[in-house]
Order: structure tokens, then sequence, then C-alpha cells
């Protein structure tokens, strides 16, 4: 019996003894706050996180333990790094380390200069001078390594440094204001047309404001009666938008049919345009019916275009030059070089390149000799030796010399008398030739001389080359 109750003794004895051990070491549990591997950024400050000491699934107070931490993080270098926790228990210690990456994960920086650009509506040009920088916090200067994407409405920068961190940002594309169209007439806006003669209708142009052409229904009203003297009006709507065209039935000055002028021929040549003047030269010629010769130049490149109104009206074309600049005669090669420029205008408004020319100053200039002595025989040799004919003149109008009009009037009316074959020098840059060729043209025509066009197998004329 004593025994047995001694037995029990000592069972009950190692229990509460197990108990008391339990309760003093066991049931602590040491954990990390937050993740066992967490990332930081590169150049960011580490902030510790610490650790959680439980007993028996509560939550001790600091001071129930000791808490000891070191760490090898270098948050200037990129690479993998711990920081290690001691916990120190009632007699025990405990051992926790976190793993802390140092990265590079932030995206560069994107600056620009506009936050929106414009773009030319027609050409879809920018117009705005747009700058950008990308700057990465750990490669530092990334700018060479945008890559543009332009769409419709908006421009997208994007770019990504060396850790695959990417950026992008949008900026609005603005568009600026759309022109209006463009309704024009073809041909001239003052048409003339002998008594009995045919009316010839050349219609319109209809182009939006990008010089685009544009299919629209024109609505065309009035006619012309070529069959009585009068001034007649054609309009023509579209869109909103009228035209009108006088046409002038006239009749021709009377001619002196077996007089002694019926076997003259008068060249009228114009030199140095076309210009804003030379629709105005166009218009009076039309009005007699005459025809001139147009030694072309691209001086007023606004009104190159006027050159395929001069040749669809029944105009000879010749080069007269491209820059109309001295320094063309510098050399063989200069000269071709300009010329053939000039050829290539004349080709692209009338199909077809000329075969005549006539030299700026004439062959006779000597100011080719400050450029290159002898210059102007050896053109003139190459030239007619690869079929093109040159044309100097043997009446002037006097105009480049300051002439007034009454004085254009007389070289040319009284010059035109002394000869059978005149080539008459005057040019369609010069406002007062330009305002005396109607008085001119009613003088020569009621006279009964007859004009020509020149081409290469007209009668030449051709000045002393004096270099």
């Amino acid at each position: 019996m004593k025994r047995s109750i001694l037995i029990i003794s000592i069972s009950l004895g190692c229990l509460l003894l197990a108990g008391l051990i339990y309760y003093l070491f066991g049931g602590v549990e040491v954990k990390l706050k937050g993740e066992e591997e967490i990332n930081l950024t590169y150049q960011k400050d580490y902030e510790e996180m610490g650790v959680t000491v439980l007993k028996f699934n509560k939550e001790l107070d600091s001071t129930k333990y000791q808490l000891t931490s070191d760490n090898n993080i270098d948050n200037n270098t990129l690479g993998k790094y711990y920081v290690r926790y001691k916990v120190h228990y009632f007699l025990r210690d405990y051992e926790l380390a976190r793993t802390v990456n140092v990265v590079d994960d932030v995206a560069p920086v994107i600056e620009v200069s506009h936050e929106s650009v414009e773009k030319d509506y027609c050409s879809k040009k920018m117009l705005t001078n747009l700058k950008y920088t990308a700057i990465d916090n750990y490669d530092g200067d990334v700018t060479e390594k945008i890559e543009k994407v332009e769409e419709e409405d908006r421009l997208i920068l994007m770019v990504s440094d060396n850790n695959l961190n990417q950026t992008y940002k949008e900026i609005p594309i603005k568009y600026n204001s759309k022109p209006k169209d463009k309704f024009t007439l073809v041909g001239s806006s003052t048409v003339y047309v002998s008594k009995g003669g045919k009316y010839q209708e050349q219609g319109t142009s209809y182009k939006d404001g990008c010089g685009n052409k544009v299919s629209v229904n024109v609505k065309t009203t009035g006619s012309v009666d070529t069959s009585k003297v009068g001034e007649y009006k054609i309009t023509y709507q579209a869109n909103n938008q009228t035209l009108t065209r006088k046409v002038v039935v006239y009749v021709p000055s009377a001619t002196n049919d077996g007089g002694s002028n019926t076997n003259k021929v008068i060249y009228l040549t114009f030199d140095d345009g076309p210009c804003s003047y030379t629709k105005k030269v166009l218009n009076t010629l039309a009005k007699y019916n005459v025809k001139a010769t147009f030694f072309v130049t691209h001086q007023f490149s606004s009104y190159v275009s006027l050159i395929k109104d001069e040749y669809e009206q029944g105009h000879a074309i010749g080069v007269h030059s491209y820059t109309h600049n001295w320094n063309i005669y510098k050399s063989v090669d200069a000269y071709v070089n300009d010329f053939n420029k000039m050829n290539n205008d004349i080709l692209k408004y009338t199909g077809t390149k000329s075969n005549i020319f006539r030299f700026p100053g004439g062959s006779s200039n000597t100011v080719s000799k400050s450029y290159a002595k002898g210059v102007v025989k050896a053109i003139a040799s190459k030239m007619t030796s690869d079929g093109y004919a040159y044309f100097d003149w043997d009446i002037t109008s006097g105009d480049t010399s300051g002439a007034s009009r009454s004085k254009i009037y007389s070289n040319v009316v009284n010059g035109v008398k002394n000869c059978s074959k005149c080539i008459v020098l005057m040019h369609d840059i010069k406002p007062n030739t330009v305002n005396e060729l109607d008085n001119i043209l009613n003088t020569l025509t009621s006279k009964g001389y007859k004009f020509g066009t020149l081409s290469v197998g007209s009668p030449t004329v051709h000045h002393k080359i004096a270099n």
C-alpha cells in the first residue's frame, strides 16, 4: 500500500516538474516582422522591421527579452545582403536572418520641353521643336535610348534602363488650322475672243486647303455669243464659293492688206519673268491675238507656274537662266548646269524642254569678263553644237534703262519700221512695259504687222560676242 502511494507521489512530482519546465522554457516562438526576403531600392535607406517574440501565442513585451541585430547592407551597391537577429530569453538564445536584395527597380524619368506639340495640318510636319531627356537613378543619362512612336493624336516617348525598368510619356499632338479649300479659275480671269471666233471654256480647279484635287459639283452659268461684240460673264459656283470670268468679244483692228507692212514679222520677246505682272501681259496679248516668246527665269518662284499659262496660250518658251545671277559665267559647266535647271522647270510645266535661249545680258555682254575670259564664246559654241539656238535682239524697248511709257512706245513702234524680221526686247517684270503694251499692240496691229514666235528655225539676230 505504502509502495503504491510512493509511486503515485513520484509520478505526480514528475508531472509537476515537467509542467514547470515547459512553462519556463516552452511555448516560445520568435518570428521576423515582415517578409523573410525583401527588395531595397538602390540608394534608399533600410528601415528596420525587427522581430516578434511570442509566449504561448501571446506577444511578449520587448523588455522581457534581449534583441541584438547586425547587417552588411550597402545601399549604393546592387546585391544580396543579410540582417541577422539574436534574441535572448530566459537562458536561451534564438537566431534568425532576413535577406535584403539591393535592387534597381526605379524607371528613368523623362523630362520634355513642351507638354504638347503642334503639327502642320497638311504636311504633318512637326512645328514644335520638342526637346527631351531621360535620367535614370542608376544608369544616369539614358536619353539616347529613348524610342519615339508617333500616332495620329499623340507622341509616345519610351525608354528602358539596363535593368529593364521602363517608362513612357505621352505628349498630345495638336494641329494648326485646316486651310480653306481653293476654288480657282483655270486660265485667265479675262479672255479676249475676236468676233466670229470660238470661245474655249477652260473651267475651274477645286483643291482642298492642302492642294489636293477634290471632285465637286460646279454650277456654271452664263454664255458667250461670239457673233456679237460685247462683254460676257461666266459664273462658277461650288461649295458656297463663286468665281467669275469676263469674256470680251471684240472686232480685231483693221489691217492694211497689200500694204508695205504685210510681209513684216515682229517677234516680241519678254525676258526675266514670270512675275506678278505676267498675267496682265498675257491678257493684253490675248486681246490682240498676238503670240510672243518668253525667255523665262526662276527669279520669282511663286509665279514660275505661269510658264504653263504662257505655253497653253500658244506662246513660245525659251531659257533665259534659272538664277539670272552673273556667276553663271564663271565656267561653261556653271552656265550649262543653270540652263538645265531652268529647262527642267519648262519641262515640268509644258511637257517638253526648250531648244532656244537668250544669254543674260545678251551674247555681247562684258560683265562675263569678270568671271571667265572667253566664256561666252565657249558657251555659244557648245550650245549651238548641241542643237540649241540663241537669240539677241535688234530693237530694244529701253525698259531696263528706266525708259518712260512714252519712250518705250516710241522705241518699239519706230524701231520696227527699219527691219523686216524684227526681234524686240522687252521685260514682263517692268511695269512701264506692261502698262504700255496695249497701246503698242493697238498701233502695230492697226498698221498690219504680223507677229511670230521664235524657234530654232527662226531668223536669228546675233550680237558680236565681246567675251
